[in-house]
């Protein structure tokens, strides 16, 4: 059977459509893992217990930004041999921040009333949300000066550890919340876990 793993529900949910479709004897795994760390853990494994001789390589269909934290663990030098799993790793897509993404980000955020909650689901277009809210090392700086935030409170929550890692090592941003899973539902509890701490 073809294995395919996934880090969250979301993908989940498209790969079994994709399956159903074009791919009857495929089976999903991993889609409960929540982290490419923990993912990678898993495959080790689930692999671990499929083959015990030769372990074919797994293509990794990736973006051009990601954290390297699953080719590193399946392929870690401290493992024997005989439990590495080889990685062949093929960039399918690519992220961009949309010209217009600033201004409308900055209208939506200045119309808002109350808390306003941004939640960030990728590293791209981090430094633009930055800058329209002056925060992190955009704070007082002029740049975006935090005006489309105005005067009320504004919390960022990530869809987890990428992002969130992301804004840490390269702004000097700390979000207020990491999902603990990456779903809306994950997003949700963390916001509620936040908010009920407040």
């Amino acid at each position: 059977p073809l294995l395919l793993y996934t880090v969250g529900p979301a993908t989940a949910r498209t790969l079994t459509t994709l399956r159903d479709k074009h791919l009857p004897n495929a089976t999903i795994h991993g889609a409960d893992t929540g982290t490419g760390e923990n993912l990678a853990h898993f495959i080790l494994s689930h692999y671990d217990s499929i083959y015990t001789t030769h372990k074919p390589s797994l293509l990794f269909l990736v973006g051009e930004v990601r954290r390297d934290i699953i080719p590193k663990t399946l392929m870690d030098k401290a493992l024997p041999v005989d439990k590495r799993v080889g990685v062949e790793e093929l960039v399918v897509y690519e992220t961009g921040v949309m010209e217009s993404f600033e201004g409308d980000f900055a209208d939506v955020v200045g119309r808002s009333d109350g808390a306003v909650w941004v939640v960030v689901f990728s590293p791209t277009g981090c430094e633009a949300m930055l800058r329209v809210l002056g925060l992190g090392p955009f704070a007082g700086s002029g740049c975006g000066d935090g005006a489309a935030a105005g005067t009320r409170q504004v919390f960022v929550a990530t869809i987890g550890p990428t992002t969130r890692d992301h804004l840490r090592e390269k702004f000097g941003f700390e979000a207020h919340v990491c999902a603990p899973k990456p779903s809306p539902e994950g997003v949700l509890e963390g916001i509620a876990k936040f908010m009920g701490g407040i």
